[in-house]
């Protein structure tokens, strides 16, 4: 797998390009998608979506065999240059969310949500830090499925199938995965002995981070919770026939 994701690296010469650069194309691309909203999907959304997750999970997968993330890797830089540059596709999809919210004046909680998104990304990316906060990218594997949640051309049944993998890839990725990680990291850096911090383990970090990291896992720990009771909720309704297969599956009708 590494050797795969070096040689498209050299081939596309991805370690040319600068993660501005990456976010403001990411950004290009998806307004030139943004019209293009054919069976009830939105194709950007869905474009970032399978990005950011998978592109982050291929990373995850390759730096577990080769790099695995710990005290004495946090400062080891990226391992592949495209461990870099997918957590700056997210920054240009918060810079999108942003542009999107001010031009059409959408309602306050659309730009809070580009504004976070844009916010944590850039402080990644513009300390040179992008593959810590990567492998958080994992969460957006969920949202592939969530955006075929209002398609128009799928089947109840297949609805049903798109739903339950949604549920599934939420509860995995969100409630479990990443903050089993966030948690790993926090203990590394709030808990840290004394023999680390003379080793010098983390002196790329810059003084705030363990702040930093801090408030950004309670923030989205938090609302995953709070969505994930919501999803509970929902399926509930679904499963005893209260709501129908293909109704109210858009985030506001949760």
């Amino acid at each position: 797998m590494l050797e795969s994701i070096q040689a498209i690296d050299e081939a596309l010469g991805l370690s040319t390009w600068t993660s501005r650069q990456v976010a403001l194309l990411t950004a290009l691309t998806l307004a030139l998608l943004y019209r293009y909203e054919k069976w009830g999907i939105r194709w950007y959304s869905l474009l970032h979506a399978i990005l950011s997750g998978y592109l982050s999970l291929i990373c995850v997968y390759t730096s577990y065999h080769h790099a695995p993330l710990s005290s004495t890797t946090l400062c080891a830089g990226p391992l592949t240059s495209l461990h870099r540059i997918t957590p700056a596709i997210t920054l240009g999809y918060g810079l999108f969310d942003i542009l999107e919210a001010m031009i059409k004046s959408l309602p306050k909680d659309f730009l809070l949500h580009g504004v976070a998104t844009f916010g944590v990304m850039a402080y990644f990316c513009e300390y040179h830090i992008p593959e810590i906060v990567l492998p958080f990218l994992l969460m957006e594997i969920s949202t592939v499925h969530l955006v075929f949640m209002k398609a128009t051309n799928l089947s109840e049944s297949m609805v049903g199938a798109n739903m339950a993998l949604f549920v599934l890839t939420f509860f995995f990725f969100r409630l479990m995965v990443c903050p089993y990680l966030w948690w790993g990291i926090v203990k590394t850096t709030l808990f840290v002995g004394e023999e680390e911090e003379e080793m010098g383990s983390m002196e790329c970090l810059p003084w705030h981070f363990k702040y930093f990291w801090l408030l950004f896992g309670l923030i989205f720990n938090g609302l995953n919770g709070y969505w994930g009771v919501k999803i509970i909720l929902k399926v509930l309704r679904k499963a005893t026939g209260k709501e129908k297969m293909k109704e109210g599956n858009g985030l506001k009708d949760s």
